[in-house]
């Protein structure tokens, strides 16, 4: 039976809202036949998260006990995944009703398409002023063609997907190396290298929620400081200029 395996990085000391994740992913229905297991990978040297968990036998929980950062964390729970596809989700973010279905629906029997190695779609942010926002789209709905995604982000600075809850065919995601080792933005930067090379699908429809707070990682002042746009525009940049370099050379 074919199984989709969500991979959530967490931490302990902001670790808030990973309940209400699991209240989301417990009532998703699956497109027929497909399954679903959680892989909730922990960070740090002081490991605390499994006490806030399900005893589910869908989520499997698993403490590094050293502190390694968010792109190592997310491949230690790959390596363990058993799923023929991956989804991300942050620990504080959540599936809108039927979300993670869409999501999966572009793999499934009659839509498949060999090619077609990743799916993502819009999400809904939620300010801590209870205020939303969603960002307007980039692409018409439906396949999206092998390095759109990187001309897009170098051309306007401005990356067209939430990229933290892209699916990805577990077995391209693991040739291509898993999430890369940047200081942030692991996320966009995974996508932006990932989609040089394999085809996608654009989900017409929100799949998720981001929650904006404020002991969110990605607010505080010393994240905010090394993930600025050079850094990102840097690491896609230099790595589309090594492929085609190569590419010339054959």
């Amino acid at each position: 039976m074919p199984l989709v395996s969500i991979i959530t990085p967490t931490q302990a000391h902001n670790a808030d809202h990973i309940g209400a994740l699991w209240s989301s992913l417990e009532t998703q229905a699956l497109p027929a036949g497909w399954e679903w297991e959680w892989l909730v990978q922990e960070d740090g040297q002081q490991p605390a998260v499994r006490d806030l968990l399900s005893d589910d036998p869908r989520v499997h929980y698993d403490a590094l006990g050293v502190q390694v950062g968010g792109a190592t964390t997310r491949n230690t729970a790959v390596a363990r995944a058993r799923g023929d596809l991956v989804a991300g989700m942050d620990h504080d973010d959540y599936y809108e009703p039927g979300g993670l279905a869409a999501l999966v629906e572009p793999f499934t029997d009659g839509d498949d398409d060999a090619e077609v190695a990743w799916s993502c779609a819009r999400m809904r942010w939620l300010n801590p002023d209870g205020g939303t926002w969603v960002k307007p789209d980039v692409y018409p709905p439906g396949r999206v063609e092998p390095g759109a995604i990187a001309e897009t982000f170098l051309r306007t600075d401005d990356f067209p997907f939430p990229a933290s809850i892209t699916v990805y065919r577990r077995q391209h995601l693991i040739a291509h190396g898993g999430w890369p080792a940047v200081a942030r933005s692991t996320d966009a930067v995974l996508l932006a290298a990932f989609a040089t090379r394999w085809a996608g699908v654009w989900v017409d429809r929100i799949a998720a929620t981001y929650r904006r707070w404020p002991r969110q990682h990605t607010v505080q002042s010393g994240d905010i400081a090394i993930r600025d746009l050079p850094h990102v525009r840097g690491a896609i940049a230099q790595r589309l200029a090594a492929e085609q370099s190569l590419a010339d050379t054959r």
